[in-house]
């Protein structure tokens, strides 16, 4: 877990490593951050390695943060904005949609294998 970044205008979350526990480089980073013009509120999740950064977007936009972002914290390794803004941020190396077929299907198939496992042992009980 390197780097975790998800947007929606006026929210971003960051989950990174230097976030996870307590250190001088996370309490200069939550300094840095906290100091962008346009930032109403930032949460820390110290169990979740992330910070929710609450922004005003007339004062600033998702693409101007994220830039600030990796100017403050260099410590956490940020996704490159989409040109033009015309795309959503998402994160820095999304799940290929493969492994997200793969990782339902498995479930599946292990939901049935379980589900017939204990209809069998029922019926060798009655």
């Amino acid at each position: 877990m390197n780097e975790y970044l998800h947007h929606v205008p006026g929210r971003m979350r960051i989950r990174a490593r230097l976030f996870l526990s307590e250190s001088r480089e996370r309490s200069q980073a939550l300094r840095r951050l906290r100091a962008i013009p346009g930032i109403r509120s930032l949460r820390l999740n110290e169990k979740a390695g992330s910070v929710t950064l609450y922004y005003d977007t007339g004062i600033v936009s998702g693409e101007a943060l994220l830039d600030t972002l990796r100017r403050e914290c260099p410590q956490a390794t940020l996704p490159t904005a989409a040109p033009g803004g015309q795309r959503p941020l998402r994160a820095a190396s999304p799940r290929p949609i493969a492994a997200e077929i793969g990782k339902m299907a498995l479930g599946v198939l292990v939901n049935k294998g379980v589900s017939f496992s204990l209809a069998s042992l029922l019926k060798a009980r009655i």
